[in-house]
């Protein structure tokens, strides 16, 4: 099979397809024949796992799937397909704007180096706000009342 034929790559992409969705079949059947007690055993498991190596450790997305849950790097394309791979960068995403909302001094550096230069009175803190479909963001100073 030539892969750079657009056929073939078709084909292999057609392939993969079933492949994934007969996966996430067996899965949901696996997942629906469990007990209630079960499920609420592999519920906890998996999140006490992913808060662990999300937010406690902070980890990379290999980090938590070989080191937290001790998978061997078949599992990395299965973290993507079931999107851990997005909850994941979520976690690390909300960590980052968590830490954003003790912020007291706001830069904007361009090519010039430092434009503006602000730091926030006792009183003041900062609200985000994305605008223009996502394109823009907002940073508003505000004072607490």
């Amino acid at each position: 099979m030539d892969l750079f034929d657009s056929e073939a790559l078709r084909e292999l992409q057609e392939e993969s397809r079933k492949h994934q969705e007969k996966y996430e079949a067996e899965n949901t059947e696996w997942w629906n024949s469990l007990t209630e007690r079960e499920r609420e055993n592999a519920f906890y498991e998996v999140c006490k796992r992913i808060y662990q190596g999300d937010v406690e450790s902070k980890g990379s997305y290999r980090y938590v799937l070989y080191d937290v849950f001790g998978f061997d790097m078949a599992m990395y394309g299965h973290g993507m397909q079931c999107r851990y791979i997005d909850i994941h960068n979520l976690l690390i995403d909300g960590q980052e704007y968590e830490k954003m909302s003790k912020v007291n001094r706001i830069e904007v550096i361009d090519g010039d180096g430092r434009s503006y230069v602000k730091h926030l009175d006792k009183c003041e803190y900062i609200k985000y706000s994305l605008q223009d479909d996502d394109r823009t963001l907002k940073v508003i100073v505000k004072k607490e009342p």
